[in-house]
């Protein structure tokens, strides 16, 4: 039994039913409480769980033993069946070993575990609120809870009707240039603030000819940049002092020719950091009204900006590793210099500690861990010690750092997730995607209750349930493994656990953090 594991399950035997025409294997199943019960399942039914697990998991799932082509003339020979039962139980045995599949509503009800072993039932974080009334995909928001102030980027996600707005936008030759003509929004920023019954309130939207891609707030000077798909940043003063009714001055400066991916202020020169899809790194300064860095990567990456206090930080393909990180897919933890970074290709997570300020020569890549493909977007509670990754297929896939294991897959949306934001305060995990919903949720205090953990590890070491085991299993000729690792829990995050690459990958040894 693996030690994250709360079960153990094997295919024992089959049986034909002459009634059905068709074979079952049974599976026995024994939780670390010492329950234990037994399911029969057809293969068909096995092919149903994986074709379900993979709405939450993708292709980082174990496969099924081949079909072999079968009519009335060729049956099935004892043969083939026995090699299909040993496919069948390497099938469980890689599904049982990762905690997250079992806490997946997929697995238990194929295990029937509610009815069986409800102990051993992961706490699912629970929708305590949405925002659902937005005409566009949600592509960027962010949510200030001391002050109550949220703004949110919209745009419209179908290529069609972007078209169809662009042309019917479009100024004729009579028209000035300073016009501004949005007779149909493919963008906006919105702003909401937080009455005093708790309810959020919408003041004021800003529509755009253009998609409205990231933004960023600087609540001191009260300057919020839009980043927009035409390469252009939209300059927005909003004050406090007028309860954010308004915005005060706004300001279009035309700063690249590609889709806007990262946004920095620097209050103090009133310089304009940006970088886009199109490789290139400008910094605009908006007292002289002029263009004061140009750096294009040429065949090198993208380049990210991020504010460390009131430092500039510029990471540059650290350590060989960072090819095309952008704003999406990034996060900072400022309180341990961490930088976590998450692939649209590949799904691959890398930690990278980034030093103190006047350090960042010395920053270096700590461990990676490996996701699902075509990740979006990653955010980090350290107090909890959990990661958690936005995917294109809705779900939020949150990994426990302390051993590097995906604790829950949370199917939150019916699109791509294109923002995630951790809020300590409110031990909320507030997730946006582009199915035009912004959702809050409440995660659970502990996945699993200590007390049923600790009781599930005495019982484990006794004598007798060591002999309940090899009774249930040692009949069926299943090596049974007797070795139970041991998890220590502390305070400080770190990966010292090699880490299993799903698919066949390799192994890779991970380093601990400080």
């Amino acid at each position: 039994m693996h030690s994250n594991s709360p079960l153990q399950a094997h295919v024992i035997s089959h049986r034909n039913d002459p009634n059905e025409s068709a074979i079952y294997y049974t599976i026995q199943i024994l939780d670390k409480s010492g329950d234990n019960w037994r399911i029969d399942r057809r293969f068909s039914q096995f092919e149903d769980l994986l074709k379900k697990l993979k709405v939450f998991f993708g292709e980082q799932l174990p496969s099924l033993p081949k079909k072999k082509y079968i009519t009335f003339l060729i049956g099935r020979s004892q043969d083939d069946i026995e090699k299909r039962k040993i496919g069948l139980d390497q099938f469980i045995q890689e599904l049982v070993n990762r905690p997250e599949i079992v806490a997946s509503n997929p697995f238990k009800d194929f295990f029937e575990i509610d009815k069986n072993a409800k102990e051993i039932i992961v706490n699912p974080p629970q929708l305590i609120f949405q925002f659902k009334d937005f005409q566009l995909g949600i592509r960027d928001f962010i949510l200030n809870s001391e002050s109550g102030l949220m703004f949110v980027l919209t745009s419209d996600c179908s290529v069609i009707n972007r078209i169809d707005a662009y042309l019917t936008n479009r100024k004729g030759p009579w028209e000035s240039e300073k016009d501004e003509v949005t007779q149909i929004a493919v963008g906006s920023v919105e702003c909401w603030h937080q009455t005093q019954n708790g309810e959020f309130q919408k003041l004021w939207a800003k529509l755009y000819n253009s998609q409205a891609i990231t933004c960023y707030w600087d609540h001191i000077a009260s300057v919020l940049l839009v980043g927009l798909d035409s390469g252009s940043i939209n300059y927005l003063i909003v004050l406090e002092k007028e309860g954010f009714q308004r915005y005060q001055e706004s300001q279009e400066i035309e700063q690249h020719k590609g889709r806007i991916m990262g946004l920095y202020y620097d209050r103090r020169n009133k310089y304009i950091h940006s970088i886009s899809k199109d490789h290139k790194y400008k910094v605009f300064n908006l007292r002289m009204k002029e263009l004061i860095l140009y750096q294009t990567s040429m065949n090198q990456p993208v380049y990210q900006q991020v504010m460390k206090e009131e430092k500039f930080l510029l990471v540059i393909d650290m350590a060989k590793s960072l090819f095309m990180i952008q704003k999406k897919g990034l996060f900072i933890d400022h309180s341990r210099n961490y930088l976590f970074s998450i692939s649209h290709e590949n799904g691959v997570i890398i930690i990278i500690d980034i030093q103190n300020p006047g350090q960042e020569q010395f920053a270096k890549q700590i461990t990676n861990l490996n996701g699902k493909i075509k990740s979006r977007e990653i955010s980090w509670s350290s107090k909890r010690g959990e990661i958690y990754v936005g995917n294109v297929d809705g779900t939020v896939t949150i990994w426990d750092a302390r051993n590097s294991n995906q604790l829950f897959v949370l199917k939150a949306h019916d699109s791509d997730i294109t923002k995630l934001q951790w809020l300590d305060s409110e031990k909320t995990l507030v997730t946006a995607s582009k199915d035009k919903r912004i959702k809050v949720w409440q995660l659970p205090q502990f996945w699993r209750d200590p007390k049923i953990m600790e009781k599930e590890n005495q019982i484990e070491n006794q004598l007798t349930f060591k002999k309940l085991r090899e009774s249930l299993f040692f009949n069926s000729k299943i090596q049974i493994d007797m070795e139970i690792g041991e998890n220590e829990d502390n305070d400080m995050i770190i990966w010292d656990q090699p880490q299993k690459k799903q698919s066949g990958n390799s192994f890779e040894d991970l380093t601990e953090l400080k």
